[in-house]
């Protein structure tokens, strides 16, 4: 039995209040970052249109990638698709969707893509520690069954407990960190767009190899899951988008350099 919250009127799972929780305090964090990095893109009802934009693309992403990795589940329970509360919301799908959303909205809005980015860098990072607390209520996205030290009793989204791999742990600890990291790049005032490039970096590469670690069912390429194969496209992507980034600051210094000595 999940577990649920008594609204009176209804109950609410545990997992959908986390979700909606999680979505609640990313789009704060996201707010509050810009207000401090830029007034502009922070005006409260131009960030609202953003928001909804962008929320309602990611919402669909998450979804239509989970049910698409999982169609072999769906296929045989179509009308479980729709049912959000039973959990099964993607990240890639969601920040793949989110991300074209925001670049579309920046460009419609001449807002500057990069600073937008970062903020949702720092709210993606609060969202989503606070949303793998939701998966590890619902016992979705469980990790493998293990004999390691590490291993807890722990439930898949089925309800079967065994020893498994705390991924879910793993992710909130992830999220946790990655949050403090980006806040310390930020005080040094970094390039727009870093903290994006930063976390995009460093959270696919974690997934690409805590991927291994996870018991659901989804789709694979190989040894690989389809997860770990984007995961490693988005980790490359970012890793090169940050080295360009480095070779044009430092080119940009030599030739102040060069200036400064004529």
């Amino acid at each position: 039995m999940r577990p649920t919250i008594d609204l009176y009127f209804f109950e609410l799972s545990v997992y959908s209040a986390l979700v909606m929780l999680g979505v609640v305090g990313g789009l704060s964090a996201a707010y509050f970052f810009l207000r401090v990095r830029s007034r502009r893109a922070a005006s409260l009802p131009r960030f609202l249109d953003g928001a909804l934009v962008v929320g309602a693309a990611g919402w669909l992403g998450a979804r239509a990638y989970h049910v698409a990795t999982h169609w072999d589940y769906y296929a045989a329970r179509p009308e479980e698709i729709a049912q959000v509360g039973l959990g099964g919301l993607a990240l890639r799908g969601a920040v793949i969707a989110g991300f074209i959303a925001l670049a579309v909205y920046a460009r419609a809005r001449r807002l500057r893509l990069a600073r937008l980015a970062d903020a949702a860098a720092v709210g993606l990072c609060v969202g989503q520690a606070i949303g793998w607390a939701g998966a590890l209520a619902q016992g979705a996205n469980y990790g493998v069954v293990s004999d390691s030290r590490l291993a807890l009793d722990l439930p898949d989204l089925y309800g079967l407990i065994e020893p498994r791999f705390p991924l879910q742990h793993a992710e909130i600890g992830l999220f946790v960190s990655l949050l403090v990291g980006l806040l310390w790049i930020a005080i040094r005032q970094p390039r727009a767009g870093t903290l994006f490039l930063v976390y995009l970096l460093i959270a696919s590469a974690a997934h690409f190899a805590l991927g291994f670690q996870r018991g659901d069912e989804t789709l694979f390429v190989g040894n690989w899951r389809i997860d770990q194969v984007i995961d490693a496209a988005l980790a490359v992507s970012a890793l090169a988008l940050l080295l360009r980034q480095t070779a044009r600051r430092e080119e940009t210094v030599g030739m102040n350099e060069r200036c400064q000595t004529m």
